[in-house]
Protein backbone atom coordinates (compact mmCIF):
# COMPACT_ATOMS: atom_id res chain seq x y z
CA UNK A 1 0.00 0.00 0.00
CA UNK A 2 1.40 3.22 -1.32
CA UNK A 3 1.83 5.68 1.51
CA UNK A 4 0.59 9.11 1.39
CA UNK A 5 3.01 12.34 0.67
CA UNK A 6 4.41 13.57 4.07
CA UNK A 7 3.40 17.56 4.69
CA UNK A 8 5.03 20.09 3.07
CA UNK A 9 7.01 22.50 5.40
CA UNK A 10 6.36 25.95 6.21
CA UNK A 11 7.83 28.30 4.39
CA UNK A 12 8.34 31.55 4.25
CA UNK A 13 7.05 33.43 1.32
CA UNK A 14 7.93 37.11 0.02
CA UNK A 15 5.11 39.32 -1.35
CA UNK A 16 7.97 41.84 -2.10
CA UNK A 17 10.25 39.51 -3.89
CA UNK A 18 14.47 39.66 -2.62
CA UNK A 19 15.50 40.96 -5.69
CA UNK A 20 14.09 44.56 -5.06
CA UNK A 21 14.75 44.25 -1.23
CA UNK A 22 18.69 44.10 -2.16
CA UNK A 23 18.51 47.21 -3.60
CA UNK A 24 17.85 48.74 -0.13
CA UNK A 25 20.22 46.58 1.36
CA UNK A 26 23.38 47.19 3.04
CA UNK A 27 25.63 44.20 4.75
CA UNK A 28 25.12 43.40 8.03
CA UNK A 29 27.98 44.45 10.48
CA UNK A 30 28.57 42.94 14.35
CA UNK A 31 29.77 44.79 16.73
CA UNK A 32 32.53 42.70 17.23
CA UNK A 33 34.05 40.32 14.47
CA UNK A 34 35.90 37.22 15.91
CA UNK A 35 39.52 37.25 14.53
CA UNK A 36 40.93 35.91 11.50
CA UNK A 37 41.35 32.05 12.16
CA UNK A 38 38.83 31.71 15.29
CA UNK A 39 36.05 28.99 15.65
CA UNK A 40 33.67 31.31 15.74
CA UNK A 41 34.49 33.43 12.55
CA UNK A 42 31.84 32.72 10.09
CA UNK A 43 29.30 31.71 12.57
CA UNK A 44 26.12 33.48 13.23
CA UNK A 45 26.25 36.56 16.00
CA UNK A 46 24.47 35.20 18.95
CA UNK A 47 23.21 38.10 19.65
CA UNK A 48 20.93 38.71 16.76
CA UNK A 49 21.20 35.62 14.90
CA UNK A 50 22.76 37.35 11.45
CA UNK A 51 26.10 36.41 9.61
CA UNK A 52 27.94 39.49 8.65
CA UNK A 53 27.59 40.89 5.28
CA UNK A 54 23.76 39.14 5.37
CA UNK A 55 21.66 42.06 2.95
CA UNK A 56 19.96 44.07 5.89
CA UNK A 57 17.48 46.57 5.55
CA UNK A 58 17.13 49.83 7.69
CA UNK A 59 13.06 49.63 8.75
CA UNK A 60 10.50 51.60 10.32
CA UNK A 61 8.95 49.12 13.23
CA UNK A 62 4.93 50.01 13.45
CA UNK A 63 3.86 46.81 14.78
CA UNK A 64 4.80 47.67 18.50
CA UNK A 65 2.71 50.51 20.84
CA UNK A 66 5.64 52.81 19.89
CA UNK A 67 7.55 53.23 16.74
CA UNK A 68 11.27 51.92 16.42
CA UNK A 69 14.28 52.35 14.49
CA UNK A 70 15.64 48.46 13.54
CA UNK A 71 17.60 46.38 10.79
CA UNK A 72 15.94 43.67 9.79
CA UNK A 73 17.15 40.55 6.91
CA UNK A 74 15.86 40.90 3.65
CA UNK A 75 15.60 37.17 4.32
CA UNK A 76 12.47 37.70 6.81
CA UNK A 77 10.98 40.98 5.71
CA UNK A 78 8.10 41.71 3.73
CA UNK A 79 6.44 38.11 3.30
CA UNK A 80 3.99 35.25 5.51
CA UNK A 81 4.91 32.28 6.64
CA UNK A 82 2.48 30.13 3.89
CA UNK A 83 1.33 33.11 2.15
CA UNK A 84 0.29 30.92 -1.23
CA UNK A 85 0.25 27.32 0.76
CA UNK A 86 -2.73 25.53 -0.90
CA UNK A 87 -3.56 22.83 1.82
CA UNK A 88 -6.61 21.19 -0.30
CA UNK A 89 -3.60 19.87 -3.09
CA UNK A 90 -2.22 16.65 -1.28
CA UNK A 91 0.71 16.51 -4.00
CA UNK A 92 2.58 19.79 -4.00
CA UNK A 93 1.35 22.60 -1.37
CA UNK A 94 3.54 25.23 -2.71
CA UNK A 95 2.65 24.88 -6.40
CA UNK A 96 1.87 28.79 -6.14
CA UNK A 97 5.39 29.77 -4.65
CA UNK A 98 6.81 28.02 -7.16
CA UNK A 99 5.33 29.93 -10.27
CA UNK A 100 5.63 32.87 -8.69
CA UNK A 101 9.70 32.56 -7.94
CA UNK A 102 9.65 31.57 -11.91
CA UNK A 103 8.00 34.76 -12.74
CA UNK A 104 10.14 36.43 -10.48
CA UNK A 105 13.00 34.70 -12.22
CA UNK A 106 12.13 36.00 -15.52
CA UNK A 107 11.31 39.76 -14.15
CA UNK A 108 14.27 40.52 -11.80
CA UNK A 109 16.45 39.88 -15.67
CA UNK A 110 14.03 42.91 -17.15
CA UNK A 111 14.31 44.84 -13.94
CA UNK A 112 17.97 44.37 -13.74
CA UNK A 113 18.58 45.49 -17.35
CA UNK A 114 16.67 48.88 -16.35
CA UNK A 115 18.44 49.34 -13.24
CA UNK A 116 21.97 48.96 -15.27
CA UNK A 117 21.38 51.17 -17.63
CA UNK A 118 19.58 53.58 -15.05
CA UNK A 119 23.00 53.64 -12.83
CA UNK A 120 25.18 53.61 -15.95
CA UNK A 121 23.69 57.22 -16.85
CA UNK A 122 21.97 56.04 -19.63
CA UNK A 123 18.81 58.28 -20.15
CA UNK A 124 16.76 55.83 -21.96
CA UNK A 125 16.69 51.79 -21.92
CA UNK A 126 14.86 49.88 -24.91
CA UNK A 127 12.50 46.84 -23.91
CA UNK A 128 11.14 44.16 -26.51
CA UNK A 129 7.42 43.74 -26.24
CA UNK A 130 7.45 40.34 -24.39
CA UNK A 131 9.48 41.72 -21.81
CA UNK A 132 7.76 45.00 -21.75
CA UNK A 133 4.33 42.69 -21.58
CA UNK A 134 5.85 40.28 -19.01
CA UNK A 135 6.97 43.08 -17.16
CA UNK A 136 3.13 44.39 -16.83
CA UNK A 137 1.98 41.05 -15.75
CA UNK A 138 4.75 40.78 -12.90
CA UNK A 139 3.30 44.38 -11.20
CA UNK A 140 -0.40 43.38 -11.77
CA UNK A 141 1.05 40.02 -9.61
CA UNK A 142 2.50 42.39 -7.07
CA UNK A 143 -0.43 44.29 -6.25
CA UNK A 144 -2.53 40.90 -6.78
CA UNK A 145 -0.55 39.03 -4.41
CA UNK A 146 -0.16 41.48 -1.72
CA UNK A 147 -1.34 41.12 1.55
CA UNK A 148 -4.40 43.26 1.13
CA UNK A 149 -5.71 40.91 -1.68
CA UNK A 150 -4.99 38.21 0.76
CA UNK A 151 -7.15 39.77 3.50
CA UNK A 152 -9.85 39.78 1.06
CA UNK A 153 -10.36 36.71 0.19
CA UNK A 154 -8.73 34.53 2.98
CA UNK A 155 -11.81 33.06 4.85
CA UNK A 156 -12.98 29.47 5.37
CA UNK A 157 -16.15 29.76 4.22
CA UNK A 158 -18.33 31.98 1.99
CA UNK A 159 -20.08 33.71 4.46
CA UNK A 160 -17.06 35.68 5.22
CA UNK A 161 -16.33 37.43 2.48
CA UNK A 162 -17.51 40.88 2.77
CA UNK A 163 -16.18 42.79 0.11
CA UNK A 164 -18.70 45.44 -1.45
CA UNK A 165 -18.45 42.90 -4.54
CA UNK A 166 -20.19 39.88 -2.30
CA UNK A 167 -22.93 38.99 -4.52
CA UNK A 168 -21.21 38.56 -7.52
CA UNK A 169 -18.29 36.42 -5.92
CA UNK A 170 -20.57 34.33 -4.40
CA UNK A 171 -22.53 33.76 -7.59
CA UNK A 172 -19.42 32.90 -9.38
CA UNK A 173 -18.53 30.49 -6.57
CA UNK A 174 -21.34 28.70 -6.88
CA UNK A 175 -20.80 28.47 -10.84
CA UNK A 176 -17.61 27.24 -10.33
CA UNK A 177 -17.92 25.21 -7.70
CA UNK A 178 -15.88 26.72 -5.22
CA UNK A 179 -16.17 26.69 -1.53
CA UNK A 180 -13.87 29.08 -0.07
CA UNK A 181 -12.73 32.15 -1.30
CA UNK A 182 -9.23 31.59 -1.22
CA UNK A 183 -9.80 29.25 -3.46
CA UNK A 184 -10.79 31.74 -6.44
CA UNK A 185 -7.65 33.42 -5.08
CA UNK A 186 -5.56 30.60 -5.77
CA UNK A 187 -6.71 29.87 -9.08
CA UNK A 188 -6.92 33.45 -10.85
CA UNK A 189 -3.29 33.93 -9.57
CA UNK A 190 -2.56 30.48 -11.17
CA UNK A 191 -4.13 31.36 -14.54
CA UNK A 192 -2.74 34.91 -14.70
CA UNK A 193 0.56 33.49 -13.79
CA UNK A 194 0.34 31.08 -16.94
CA UNK A 195 -1.32 33.86 -19.15
CA UNK A 196 0.29 34.41 -22.38
CA UNK A 197 -0.29 38.09 -23.59
CA UNK A 198 0.14 37.79 -27.28
CA UNK A 199 0.53 40.69 -29.30
CA UNK A 200 -2.48 40.71 -30.66
CA UNK A 201 -4.86 40.65 -27.69
CA UNK A 202 -6.32 37.25 -27.54
CA UNK A 203 -5.33 36.81 -23.89
CA UNK A 204 -7.67 39.31 -22.80
CA UNK A 205 -11.07 37.02 -23.75
CA UNK A 206 -8.88 34.25 -22.13
CA UNK A 207 -8.32 35.87 -19.18
CA UNK A 208 -12.25 36.50 -18.88
CA UNK A 209 -12.64 32.74 -19.09
CA UNK A 210 -10.35 31.63 -16.73
CA UNK A 211 -10.37 34.66 -13.59
CA UNK A 212 -13.30 35.93 -11.76
CA UNK A 213 -14.83 38.50 -14.25
CA UNK A 214 -14.16 41.52 -11.71
CA UNK A 215 -10.53 40.57 -11.26
CA UNK A 216 -9.97 39.77 -14.95
CA UNK A 217 -10.89 43.29 -15.66
CA UNK A 218 -8.53 45.02 -13.05
CA UNK A 219 -5.74 43.19 -14.96
CA UNK A 220 -7.03 44.33 -18.26
CA UNK A 221 -7.43 47.99 -16.73
CA UNK A 222 -4.01 47.61 -15.08
CA UNK A 223 -2.01 46.69 -18.24
CA UNK A 224 -4.30 48.58 -20.78
CA UNK A 225 -5.90 51.82 -19.40
CA UNK A 226 -2.40 53.48 -17.72
CA UNK A 227 1.23 53.83 -19.44
CA UNK A 228 4.03 52.91 -18.10
CA UNK A 229 7.09 55.61 -17.36
CA UNK A 230 10.33 55.63 -15.16
CA UNK A 231 11.35 58.50 -12.55
CA UNK A 232 14.09 59.04 -10.27
CA UNK A 233 14.64 62.25 -8.11
CA UNK A 234 16.36 65.19 -9.78
CA UNK A 235 17.91 65.77 -6.20
CA UNK A 236 20.82 63.56 -4.88
CA UNK A 237 18.94 63.88 -1.31
CA UNK A 238 15.85 62.69 -2.65
CA UNK A 239 14.82 58.95 -1.79
CA UNK A 240 11.71 56.60 -2.21
CA UNK A 241 10.69 54.79 0.62
CA UNK A 242 8.90 51.09 0.77
CA UNK A 243 6.56 49.86 2.63
CA UNK A 244 4.54 46.52 2.55
CA UNK A 245 1.76 47.78 0.50
CA UNK A 246 3.66 50.12 -1.80
CA UNK A 247 2.39 47.84 -4.75
CA UNK A 248 -1.07 47.91 -3.63
CA UNK A 249 -2.03 51.19 -3.42
CA UNK A 250 -2.72 54.33 -5.92
CA UNK A 251 -2.75 57.39 -6.39
CA UNK A 252 -7.02 58.95 -6.75
CA UNK A 253 -10.08 59.38 -5.27
CA UNK A 254 -11.95 57.44 -3.04
CA UNK A 255 -15.14 57.85 -2.51
CA UNK A 256 -16.60 56.40 0.44
CA UNK A 257 -20.03 55.45 1.63
CA UNK A 258 -20.33 55.97 5.68
CA UNK A 259 -22.64 53.47 6.96
CA UNK A 260 -25.29 55.64 9.12
CA UNK A 261 -25.60 52.98 12.03
CA UNK A 262 -22.46 50.96 12.59
CA UNK A 263 -20.16 53.99 11.47
CA UNK A 264 -18.16 51.74 8.98
CA UNK A 265 -16.92 52.89 5.88
CA UNK A 266 -17.08 51.26 2.71
CA UNK A 267 -15.30 52.76 -0.61
CA UNK A 268 -17.79 52.44 -3.25
CA UNK A 269 -15.98 53.85 -6.44
CA UNK A 270 -12.34 54.81 -6.74
CA UNK A 271 -10.25 56.31 -9.56
CA UNK A 272 -6.65 55.08 -10.19
CA UNK A 273 -4.98 58.06 -11.62
CA UNK A 274 -1.21 56.38 -10.49
CA UNK A 275 0.05 52.82 -9.55
CA UNK A 276 3.81 52.95 -7.88
CA UNK A 277 6.21 50.02 -8.41
CA UNK A 278 9.09 50.93 -6.17
CA UNK A 279 12.61 49.65 -7.92
CA UNK A 280 15.07 51.07 -5.93
CA UNK A 281 15.92 53.90 -3.59
CA UNK A 282 16.30 56.03 -6.59
CA UNK A 283 14.04 54.73 -9.07
CA UNK A 284 10.54 54.09 -9.51
CA UNK A 285 8.29 52.62 -12.19
CA UNK A 286 4.65 54.43 -12.38
CA UNK A 287 1.62 53.27 -14.50
CA UNK A 288 -0.30 56.71 -15.03
CA UNK A 289 -3.62 56.70 -16.26
CA UNK A 290 -4.55 58.09 -19.57
CA UNK A 291 -7.50 60.19 -18.42
CA UNK A 292 -4.70 62.86 -17.28
CA UNK A 293 -2.73 65.54 -19.88
CA UNK A 294 -0.53 64.15 -21.65
CA UNK A 295 1.05 67.26 -23.55
CA UNK A 296 2.14 65.42 -27.05
CA UNK A 297 -1.10 63.93 -27.35
CA UNK A 298 -2.98 67.41 -25.90
CA UNK A 299 -1.26 69.18 -28.96
CA UNK A 300 -4.13 67.96 -31.09
CA UNK A 301 -7.27 70.03 -30.07
CA UNK A 302 -9.28 66.93 -30.72
CA UNK A 303 -7.62 64.70 -28.99
CA UNK A 304 -7.09 66.77 -26.10
CA UNK A 305 -11.21 67.40 -26.16
CA UNK A 306 -11.68 63.79 -25.96
CA UNK A 307 -9.84 62.58 -23.09
CA UNK A 308 -11.26 65.83 -21.05
CA UNK A 309 -14.80 64.45 -21.78
CA UNK A 310 -14.01 60.96 -20.22
CA UNK A 311 -12.26 62.32 -17.16
CA UNK A 312 -15.80 64.05 -16.95
CA UNK A 313 -17.52 61.23 -17.23
CA UNK A 314 -15.35 59.16 -14.90
CA UNK A 315 -15.78 61.70 -12.33
CA UNK A 316 -19.35 61.89 -12.29
CA UNK A 317 -18.98 58.86 -11.00
CA UNK A 318 -17.75 59.74 -7.62
CA UNK A 319 -19.70 61.31 -4.78
CA UNK A 320 -17.88 64.46 -5.14
CA UNK A 321 -16.86 65.36 -9.04
CA UNK A 322 -15.73 69.10 -8.82
CA UNK A 323 -13.16 67.65 -6.11
CA UNK A 324 -12.23 64.54 -8.28
CA UNK A 325 -8.18 65.76 -8.98
CA UNK A 326 -4.67 63.81 -9.00
CA UNK A 327 -1.96 65.08 -6.82
CA UNK A 328 0.39 64.48 -9.57
CA UNK A 329 -0.94 65.72 -12.44
CA UNK A 330 1.75 67.91 -13.42
CA UNK A 331 3.87 64.52 -13.02
CA UNK A 332 6.82 65.76 -15.87
CA UNK A 333 5.85 61.83 -17.81
CA UNK A 334 5.48 60.86 -21.62
CA UNK A 335 4.31 57.15 -22.78
CA UNK A 336 7.33 55.55 -24.59
CA UNK A 337 8.61 55.67 -28.14
CA UNK A 338 8.97 52.66 -29.87
CA UNK A 339 10.04 51.05 -32.60
CA UNK A 340 7.33 51.40 -35.37
CA UNK A 341 5.95 54.51 -35.17
CA UNK A 342 7.63 58.16 -35.29
CA UNK A 343 6.46 61.98 -34.59
CA UNK A 344 6.18 64.35 -37.37
CA UNK A 345 4.40 67.66 -37.08
CA UNK A 346 2.72 66.67 -33.70
CA UNK A 347 1.32 63.16 -34.94
CA UNK A 348 2.50 59.66 -34.50
CA UNK A 349 2.33 57.95 -38.23
CA UNK A 350 3.66 54.66 -39.03
CA UNK A 351 6.82 53.13 -40.26
CA UNK A 352 7.23 52.26 -44.08
CA UNK A 353 6.38 48.06 -44.13
CA UNK A 354 4.18 48.72 -40.66
CA UNK A 355 0.59 48.45 -40.90
CA UNK A 356 -0.61 48.83 -37.78
CA UNK A 357 -0.85 45.20 -36.44
CA UNK A 358 1.44 44.82 -33.00
CA UNK A 359 4.23 42.38 -33.49
CA UNK A 360 6.55 40.65 -31.42
CA UNK A 361 9.91 42.34 -32.80
CA UNK A 362 8.56 45.70 -31.51
CA UNK A 363 10.60 47.29 -28.92
CA UNK A 364 9.74 50.52 -26.89
CA UNK A 365 12.11 53.10 -25.44
CA UNK A 366 11.58 54.28 -21.83
CA UNK A 367 13.02 57.28 -20.60
CA UNK A 368 14.24 58.01 -16.93
CA UNK A 369 12.43 61.07 -16.38
CA UNK A 370 13.99 63.11 -13.19
CA UNK A 371 11.24 64.60 -10.91
CA UNK A 372 11.24 67.20 -8.66
CA UNK A 373 11.38 67.12 -4.88
CA UNK A 374 8.11 67.97 -4.20
CA UNK A 375 7.06 64.91 -6.61
CA UNK A 376 9.17 62.64 -5.21
CA UNK A 377 7.75 63.52 -1.47
CA UNK A 378 4.23 63.56 -2.64
CA UNK A 379 4.36 59.98 -3.86
CA UNK A 380 6.04 58.99 -0.37
CA UNK A 381 3.10 60.65 1.34
CA UNK A 382 0.49 58.49 -0.79
CA UNK A 383 3.09 55.03 1.18
CA UNK A 384 3.09 56.80 4.16
CA UNK A 385 -0.69 57.73 3.94
CA UNK A 386 -1.53 53.56 3.70
CA UNK A 387 1.22 53.17 6.24
CA UNK A 388 -1.35 51.84 8.87
CA UNK A 389 -1.51 48.99 7.00
CA UNK A 390 2.16 48.30 6.57
CA UNK A 391 4.50 46.50 10.00
CA UNK A 392 7.47 47.63 8.46
CA UNK A 393 8.63 50.96 6.02
CA UNK A 394 11.78 50.01 4.80
CA UNK A 395 14.53 53.16 3.83
CA UNK A 396 17.95 53.47 2.48
CA UNK A 397 19.31 56.80 4.46
CA UNK A 398 18.50 58.30 7.40
CA UNK A 399 18.70 61.86 6.10
CA UNK A 400 16.31 61.30 3.30
CA UNK A 401 14.12 59.30 5.64
CA UNK A 402 13.96 62.21 7.96
CA UNK A 403 13.32 64.68 5.00
CA UNK A 404 10.42 62.20 3.91
CA UNK A 405 8.93 62.47 7.20
CA UNK A 406 8.86 65.91 7.72
CA UNK A 407 7.15 66.97 4.50
CA UNK A 408 4.24 64.75 5.03
CA UNK A 409 3.77 65.18 8.98
CA UNK A 410 4.04 68.61 8.47
CA UNK A 411 2.13 69.19 4.97
CA UNK A 412 -1.48 70.77 4.85
CA UNK A 413 -3.82 67.89 4.72
CA UNK A 414 -6.04 68.79 1.44
CA UNK A 415 -7.17 64.97 1.94
CA UNK A 416 -4.13 63.73 3.48
CA UNK A 417 -4.15 62.70 7.08
CA UNK A 418 -7.59 61.82 8.15
CA UNK A 419 -8.79 60.24 10.78
CA UNK A 420 -11.12 59.61 13.31
CA UNK A 421 -12.34 61.07 16.35
CA UNK A 422 -11.18 58.03 18.09
CA UNK A 423 -8.24 57.31 20.39
CA UNK A 424 -7.37 54.10 18.67
CA UNK A 425 -8.21 55.49 15.27
CA UNK A 426 -5.62 53.76 13.19
CA UNK A 427 -4.74 56.34 11.37
CA UNK A 428 -3.98 58.26 14.06
CA UNK A 429 -1.86 55.75 15.75
CA UNK A 430 0.15 55.83 12.49
CA UNK A 431 0.72 59.38 13.05
CA UNK A 432 1.67 59.55 16.48
CA UNK A 433 4.18 56.47 15.65
CA UNK A 434 5.59 58.33 12.22
CA UNK A 435 6.20 61.32 14.82
CA UNK A 436 7.94 58.67 17.09
CA UNK A 437 10.08 57.89 14.33
CA UNK A 438 11.13 61.21 12.79
CA UNK A 439 11.98 61.95 16.43
CA UNK A 440 14.26 59.48 16.13
CA UNK A 441 15.92 60.24 13.06
CA UNK A 442 16.37 63.73 14.65
CA UNK A 443 14.01 65.96 14.08
CA UNK A 444 11.17 67.61 16.25
CA UNK A 445 8.46 67.52 13.37
CA UNK A 446 4.56 67.10 15.09
CA UNK A 447 1.73 65.76 13.05
CA UNK A 448 -0.27 68.22 11.62
CA UNK A 449 -3.85 66.24 11.00
CA UNK A 450 -7.40 66.70 10.46
CA UNK A 451 -10.64 64.83 11.79
CA UNK A 452 -12.77 63.74 9.24
CA UNK A 453 -16.79 63.92 9.20
CA UNK A 454 -18.92 61.38 8.01
CA UNK A 455 -21.11 63.50 5.94
CA UNK A 456 -20.69 65.90 3.39
CA UNK A 457 -23.04 69.05 4.44
CA UNK A 458 -26.34 69.51 5.97
CA UNK A 459 -27.08 65.91 6.35
CA UNK A 460 -26.19 64.41 2.84
CA UNK A 461 -24.30 61.35 2.68
CA UNK A 462 -21.90 60.88 0.15
CA UNK A 463 -24.61 58.26 -0.94
CA UNK A 464 -27.23 60.84 -1.23
CA UNK A 465 -25.27 62.78 -2.98
CA UNK A 466 -24.13 60.32 -5.36
CA UNK A 467 -27.99 59.48 -6.19
CA UNK A 468 -28.25 63.03 -6.77
CA UNK A 469 -25.57 63.22 -9.30
CA UNK A 470 -26.49 60.23 -10.89
CA UNK A 471 -29.71 61.30 -12.10
CA UNK A 472 -27.60 63.12 -14.62
CA UNK A 473 -26.42 59.86 -15.92
CA UNK A 474 -27.00 58.32 -19.22
CA UNK A 475 -28.89 55.63 -19.52
CA UNK A 476 -25.85 54.15 -22.13
CA UNK A 477 -22.89 55.62 -22.44
CA UNK A 478 -23.29 55.74 -26.11
CA UNK A 479 -21.21 58.90 -26.51
CA UNK A 480 -18.42 58.04 -23.65
CA UNK A 481 -17.61 55.11 -26.07
CA UNK A 482 -17.22 56.97 -28.88
CA UNK A 483 -14.86 59.17 -27.84
CA UNK A 484 -12.98 55.91 -25.39
CA UNK A 485 -12.53 54.24 -28.98
CA UNK A 486 -11.49 57.14 -30.63
CA UNK A 487 -8.49 58.35 -28.29
CA UNK A 488 -7.45 54.84 -27.19
CA UNK A 489 -6.94 53.72 -30.50
CA UNK A 490 -3.98 56.23 -30.64
CA UNK A 491 -2.95 56.21 -27.14
CA UNK A 492 -3.13 52.90 -26.40
CA UNK A 493 -0.24 52.01 -23.74
CA UNK A 494 2.79 53.23 -24.94
CA UNK A 495 1.49 54.49 -28.32
CA UNK A 496 0.52 51.02 -30.07
CA UNK A 497 -1.88 50.70 -32.36
CA UNK A 498 -4.65 48.38 -31.84
CA UNK A 499 -7.55 46.72 -33.46
CA UNK A 500 -11.45 48.16 -32.95
CA UNK A 501 -12.07 44.15 -31.63
CA UNK A 502 -9.57 44.47 -29.36
CA UNK A 503 -10.28 48.03 -27.91
CA UNK A 504 -13.78 47.31 -28.04
CA UNK A 505 -13.81 44.47 -26.03
CA UNK A 506 -11.87 46.18 -23.13
CA UNK A 507 -14.34 49.30 -23.36
CA UNK A 508 -17.13 47.17 -23.14
CA UNK A 509 -16.04 45.31 -20.13
CA UNK A 510 -15.17 48.75 -18.57
CA UNK A 511 -18.08 50.76 -19.38
CA UNK A 512 -20.36 48.07 -17.54
CA UNK A 513 -21.81 49.76 -15.05
CA UNK A 514 -22.79 52.96 -16.54
CA UNK A 515 -25.94 52.87 -14.80
CA UNK A 516 -28.26 54.95 -12.75
CA UNK A 517 -25.95 54.23 -9.61
CA UNK A 518 -22.46 55.88 -9.59
CA UNK A 519 -20.64 52.02 -9.05
CA UNK A 520 -17.05 52.17 -9.59
CA UNK A 521 -15.94 50.25 -13.34
CA UNK A 522 -13.56 48.00 -11.34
Amino acid sequence: MASSPAPAKPQYHHYIPRFILRNFAHPFKPAEIPPKGSAKRGKRNRKNGYHPGEPMLHAINLTGATAELIETPVSRTFGLVDMYRDLEDATNQHYLEEQLSRLESRTGQIIQKIRKAFEAGEREVWITRPDRNMLRKFLFIMRYRGTGQRKRFYHQNAEGYSENDRDRLLTYMREKGYQKPIDVWFDNIKAMLELKMDPEGKWMEELRKQVYPDDAEMYIAHTQMMYLALCTPSAKDNEFLLTGNAYNIHEGPNSVLIHPDTGESTVECYTEFHVFSVISPRLIIVLRSFLLPNPEEDSSEEIKRSRETMLQLNNIQHADPLHVKSVLEDLPVTKARNSYTRLVDGRIVLLDGENGSPRSDHKFCFRFFPISAEHVNKINAIMLEHSYNSATVVFKSRLAARKTLDYYLSMPCGGFKMVGNAPNDPNLVCLKKLEQAVKQLGSDTTAVYQIQRSKISDGDTFEDLGQMLAKDLPEEPTEFMKLYAKLGKLITDECEYCTDKEQAGVLRRCSRTWTKQPECSR
